[in-house]
């Protein structure tokens, strides 16, 4: 939270965690777009695109137009440690609707999305993947 700014609030209601994994973006016409996250939460996550991908969602452009009634199915493969030195990638499969876009240049988007349902119980490898990251963060603090 930015305490020194007036009027300045931060929004966030659960830890974000930088991290790039693959993501694809399923429209509801079927079309699957791959894209890298940038954050996760247990909220929703951020993500970086070209121009390209931002009209496919939206053609008639992503920053002109309404996006809230939106919706895109995101999956995406988490690793989900068993131990320290086995990784197991269990997929992510989530609702999710565009909560921002911010153009950042002439062909780079940053899209916020928040997680709106789960399919098959899949919030659970979130919640897996997150805690692990939580355990990193404070075995990282503890050691500073």
């Amino acid at each position: 939270m930015n305490i020194d700014i007036p009027g300045t609030v931060d929004r966030r209601q659960s830890p974000r965690y930088e991290v790039e994994l693959a993501c694809d973006l399923v429209l509801e016409n079927g079309t699957i777009l791959p894209v890298k996250t940038r954050n996760i939460s247990s909220c929703g996550l951020q993500m970086i695109c070209d121009s390209w991908i931002t009209d496919e969602i939206e053609p008639r452009g992503i920053q002109n137009h309404a996006i809230s009634h939106i919706r895109i199915k995101s999956i995406i493969e988490l690793p989900v440690s068993k131990n320290n030195e086995n990784k197991d990638y269990k997929k992510l499969y989530a609702t999710c609707k565009i909560m921002s876009v911010q153009r950042m240049s002439q062909d780079e988007y940053m899209l916020n999305l928040a997680f709106i349902d789960f399919e098959n119980g899949t919030e659970k490898i979130l919640d897996a993947f997150l805690d692990m990251h939580e355990q990193k963060k404070t075995v990282i603090n503890a050691t500073a």
